[in-house]
């Protein structure tokens, strides 16, 4: 497994490509985190009503050797959990709002923290200086991810480089046939199963543009037609049966935008330029960056 990430969001990042049975053991997992470490598989497997077979394949598909593997890696995880009480699945109520507004906030700081620790340096390097030298950057993503789509494209103005997110998925597929070799395209899909962005990719990927994807899911099809996969973590189904977090993709585009805002010569003057043309009346004042040396 990758450094860093957990037992549980290595489960949740492969959950849609488990059997009927495997999932009932990742069910069984991450609703006993307290006390999974301590049981051996055969136990495990009796309790998620599974084979010991089932258990081994299950270990297997996570990138462990054997369940002793695992089982370190539980126990590791337990050691950094967060302390708030953990609510049982499903028990997310306003009956017990500040119960269930910790256990939320557990889920989602885990998120990003445990994307910050998928993150692939030199995948993320490759990734700004693709961005960089592009001379348009496209921003893809189709439903309810278009608007941060949208939103990506509108940082990346902002640090100084020429970007687009068309509003639709038919737009998406115009603007993806006037790519050329000196432009990169960036596709946003948390499931990886969105399958109106495959014209898209394919389109670019004719055009000779560079390709990166951030998803949660590196096995897709979607993922295998990019040239650099950013993964993310989510933790959707401990929260609810819907895919509705954005959380992840959000922070990998705010990471990028930071980084190439630090390195554009000419992000501070074209800001400038943009409240000038705008006629605000209020002028936002220059950020101070604070570095580790001024603090002490």
């Amino acid at each position: 497994m990758t450094k860093g990430i957990s037992v549980v969001d290595a489960i949740l990042a492969t959950y849609a490509n488990l059997s009927v049975s495997e999932k009932r053991i990742a069910n069984f997992i991450i609703n006993n985190q307290d006390r999974v470490s301590l049981m051996n598989a055969y136990e495990i497997a009796t309790e998620s009503d599974t084979s010991r077979a089932t258990m081994s394949r299950f270990v297997r598909s996570l990138g462990y050797d054997n369940f002793a593997q695992l089982r370190v890696a539980l126990a590791r995880d337990e050691g950094h959990a967060p302390g708030s009480e953990v609510i049982p699945e499903g028990h997310i109520t306003l009956d017990d709002v500040d119960a269930s507004l910790g256990y939320i906030l557990d889920a989602k700081v885990e998120e990003l923290r445990s994307t910050a620790a998928m993150i692939d340096r030199p995948t993320l390097k490759k990734a700004v200086n693709s961005i960089r030298s592009s001379e348009l950057t496209m921003v893809a993503a189709a439903g309810n991810t278009i608007t941060i789509a949208e939103n990506a494209s509108y940082k990346l103005w902002q640090a100084g480089y020429r970007a687009a997110a068309p509003s639709s998925t038919d737009g998406a597929v115009q603007l993806s046939l006037q790519l050329t070799n000196r432009d990169c395209l960036v596709v946003l899909s948390s499931s990886g199963y969105s399958k109106r962005l495959i014209p898209v990719m394919d389109n670019a990927n004719d055009a000779g543009a560079s390709i990166i994807i951030i998803t949660s899911n590196d096995s897709s099809d979607l993922a295998k037609r990019a040239d650099l996969v950013i993964r993310t973590a989510t933790r959707d189904r401990m929260l609810s049966d819907l895919h509705f977090s954005q959380n992840s993709i959000n922070f990998i585009i705010e990471v990028l935008f930071l980084f190439l805002s630090h390195e554009s010569q000419d992000v501070s003057e074209k800001n400038r330029m943009f409240w000038k043309s705008a006629k605000s009346d209020i002028e936002p004042q220059s950020s101070v960056t604070v570095t580790q040396s001024s603090q002490h």
